[in-house]
């Protein structure tokens, strides 16, 4: 197993020494430490091959480790390593500075213990991993956000296909059979004939009712989110007064945590309320529980919201789990007079996905399924690339 690379910058031989011993005697992670004793000989390694984490002492000859801090930030913006300052007793100017340059930490070399200066290697190390990973999270959402935007577009194109060409052979189709019956004389048609244009008419309008929705799907997907302060809690409790109203299935909700608020888009996430909650009562038998739990997750990468709604219904078959959110996919146990069309929760997913959140579901047949959405509090900027906005730097030896 690989550890965690230290390059140490230090000009003291004793200080390097005292670093190594500290690092050979962790018996919990593994630690490969490199050294370089100037800024300028660090700089080219770091930039070739950057460490996991550079722990430099502020007074170098030549160019200082704050001076080497700002020029690794100027030469590789976003792949900068986690840094440790070194620095001189009672400096705390110095540790400002490194603090506010990106630096995630700093030690007073005549104070700090083994313990100690592990310990800020490896938070030092997590936060940049965090901020990366939220930067990382932020750029997909908005990569997709400008997707749905560039295709809207097509999607006026798509529309306008979709209305002509589809539902104009339907609606003939349609008025045809209901000319037929009406013109031919009472009695000329057998029971079997009159069915059968009626068949017709039906399916004619059923296929007119499914383009719609595939319509209002495919514009809902495709419109780009208007993010405002929401809080998620008061409308899930509107969304569940409005299914109480008119299921005949009883709804529990709980939650955990007090603020339920972020930087959502009120439209979307009523959606995917409204798709999650229609399908617990469309698969369930009356009578049932439709559960739905709030839940504050603050410990995760970044601050997010999860939301479950869980059903006492069919179940959804192993086989068809990998593919319950793909367009037009219905379970092979779902029984045929069960409407739907199959695009719904690829469209939650979407959705969610949109907002740098998840969703996925556990289920069991014949026993209900419960969907788990997790949602960011929103994507905000980050106040250095050094640490994560809102989040503390480690906090100094005294």
């Amino acid at each position: 197993m690989s550890g965690l690379r230290v390059l140490m910058v230090d000009d003291s031989p004793a200080d390097r020494l005292a670093v190594r011993r500290a690092l050979e005697r962790d018996e919990e992670s593994r630690w490969v430490l490199d050294t370089a004793t100037s800024a300028e000989e660090a700089l080219p390694r770091i930039i070739a091959a950057p460490p996991d984490v550079v722990l430099v002492d502020y007074h170098l000859p030549g160019m200082t480790g704050l001076g080497l801090l700002r020029e690794l930030q100027s030469r590789i913006p976003g792949a900068v390593p986690a840094v440790v300052m070194l620095t001189g007793s009672g400096n705390e100017r110095v540790a400002v500075d490194a603090m506010k340059a990106g630096a995630q930490d700093y030690l007073v070399k005549e104070s700090y213990s083994a313990g100690r200066l592990r310990r800020s290697l490896l938070a030092a190390v997590d936060t940049v991993r965090m901020t990366r990973e939220l930067e990382s999270r932020r750029e997909r959402a908005e990569r997709a956000e400008r997707a749905a935007v560039e295709a809207l577009a097509v999607r006026d194109e798509l529309f306008a296909m979709a209305t002509h060409d589809l539902k104009g052979p339907l609606q003939i189709m349609a008025l045809n059979a209901q000319l037929l019956r009406r013109q031919l004389p009472q009695g000329t048609l057998t029971t079997a004939q009159e069915s059968r244009l009626e068949h017709i008419v039906r399916a004619a309008h059923r296929m007119s009712e499914l383009i719609d929705h595939f319509l209002e799907v495919t514009r809902s997907e495709m419109q780009p989110l208007r993010r405002e302060r929401l809080d998620l809690r008061a409308l899930v409790d509107s969304k569940v007064h409005a299914m109480e109203a008119s299921a005949r299935h009883r709804f529990v909700l709980h939650a955990e945590g007090g603020d339920f608020t972020g930087d959502w888009d009120a439209q979307a996430l009523e959606r995917v309320l409204e798709n999650l909650l229609g399908n617990a009562v469309k698969y369930s038998a009356p009578g049932t529980t439709v559960t739905v739990m709030l839940a504050v997750e603050p410990a995760s990468p970044v601050d997010q919201v999860r939301l479950e709604v869980s059903d006492e219904g069919v179940g959804i078959p192993a086989g068809d789990l990998p593919l319950v959110f793909e367009r037009f996919h219905r379970g092979s146990n779902v029984s045929p007079d069960v409407s739907g069309s199959g695009v719904g929760l690829a469209s939650a997913r979407r959705l969610v996905e949109l907002h740098g959140g998840t969703i996925h579901v556990e289920s069991q047949e014949g026993r209900g399924s419960t969907f788990i959405v997790r949602l960011p509090r929103g994507l905000p900027e980050l106040e250095s690339r050094g640490s994560v906005s809102g989040a503390p730097p480690v906090s100094p030896t005294p």
